[in-house]
């Protein structure tokens, strides 16, 4: 489980293009093993040879990098310098990646990072460090997913990123059997910004989060994530505390499906909500919308979808209402695909004083074949037949 962390990376060193990287560009470098001038750009003059190559900036002569070789293949110790003070060190096998211990430090000499290093991948405890010594994250790394962990903690020592594994890993550097509820109880976590502000905190049991909340600038809530038995909530507000998107999830289900998602007006007011069902269809289990509704500001329902399957088909039934509650008109359609809907049998639309207006007849091919008009007093207007071409006449029995 990873709160407010970046992935953590696996890192693969190139040689001799990242020790470019760290010198001037337009920098000449001569470079000598066991006191004899070699070119590494030249293969003729370092093939077979063993040692140590120091290579040293021709205007400054000060130390730019040095490498072991070995029967002249780059093997072994790599180091790289930024005007003269030691900038990274690790270890290269015979494929060319980095193996075993890398550390990279400040001008100061203070180590910033060191980690592990497995054919070019980072395996096992990795640490950094801010400038001044103090330790600024501590992450574990396996060989696969499950076995990864890590902390991250601001210039003043507080908490800032917790990422928990399956079990506690990253002892005795950081404590998250109990940051992480490895002990049988929940932990209660709180992560800061660099600036010192709260941005979210979190209950935590055996690696899993229980509850989470997370901070607008101003401290009020922006979304507060619950974990219950078979459900999860997140809410979500604005910065001046309404809540503006709910969504719950069905957790016993595997992978986890939605049921519910609510959208809210700045006011407070409902303006949509969504619900899913998990259905089987052809032999197959899936997560369906089974119904979509729209509310005006006043609290009326605005628009209802409702999705069913009859047969093969599956079918939604549209209703829309006027802002006093009275249905404005309800009409069906066979979802074909996406984007393409058919429609199905009679659609009606009706005025507000909940008098029929208008009547259309759609064949089982979805094509209008009879439309009828009322006045709102009831009175029949029109009865027409419907033609492809878009012709009709008076329908007559």
């Amino acid at each position: 489980m990873t709160l407010n962390s970046a992935s953590i990376v696996q890192r693969t060193f190139v040689l001799l293009i990242s020790v470019m990287a760290c010198s001037s560009a337009s920098a000449v470098e001569d470079c000598e093993i066991n006191k004899e001038s070699v070119n590494p750009a030249n293969g003729t003059t370092t093939a077979g040879k063993t040692g140590i190559m120091r290579c040293v900036d021709r205007d400054t002569g000060k130390l730019v990098r040095e490498q072991e070789l070995r029967a002249g293949v780059n093997i072994g110790l790599v180091r790289y310098y930024r005007d003269g003070v030691l900038l990274k060190e690790y270890s290269v096998n015979e494929r060319g990646n980095s193996h075993g211990k890398l550390r990279e430090f400040a001008p100061n000499g203070q180590v910033l990072r060191e980690e592990n290093n497995e054919n070019g991948s980072v395996r096992g405890l990795l640490r950094e460090w801010y400038p001044n010594g103090v330790l600024k994250r501590v992450a574990f790394i396996g060989d696969n997913p499950k076995e990864k962990a890590a902390v991250r903690y601001t210039p003043d020592k507080q908490l800032s990123e917790i990422e928990c594994g399956e079990k506690a890993m990253l002892a005795p550097h950081a404590n998250d059997a109990v940051l992480c509820g490895f002990q049988g109880k929940p932990s209660q976590v709180q992560l800061f910004s660099d600036s010192g502000r709260l941005r979210s905190q979190f209950t935590l049991l055996a690696g899993v989060s229980q509850q989470a909340s997370y901070f607008h600038e101003n401290g009020k809530p922006e979304t507060v994530e619950v974990l219950g038995a078979k459900q999860k909530t997140r809410k979500q507000y604005s910065d001046k505390g309404v809540l503006r998107k709910e969504t719950v999830w069905n957790t016993a289900e595997k992978p986890v499906v939605i049921e519910r998602e609510v959208e809210y007006h700045e006011s407070g007011s409902k303006l949509r909500e969504q619900l899913f069902a998990m259905t089987d269809k052809d032999g197959r289990r899936q997560n369906k919308l089974v119904s979509d509704a729209s509310f005006y500001l006043n609290g009326q329902a605005k628009r209802s979808e409702k999705f069913t399957t009859e047969g093969k088909d599956d079918v939604k039934e549209v209703r829309n209402y006027f802002d006093d509650g009275k249905m404005a008109s309800l009409e069906r359609y066979v979802y074909e695909g996406r984007y393409r809907e058919r429609p199905l049998g009679v659609h009606q639309s009706f005025a507000q004083n909940g008098k029929l207006v208008r009547e259309s007849h759609y064949d089982e091919r979805g094509r209008i074949q009879r439309e009828r008009t009322w006045d709102e007093s009831g009175k029949q207007l029109t009865d027409d037949m419907l033609y492809e071409d878009g012709s009709r006449k008076a329908y007559t029995k």
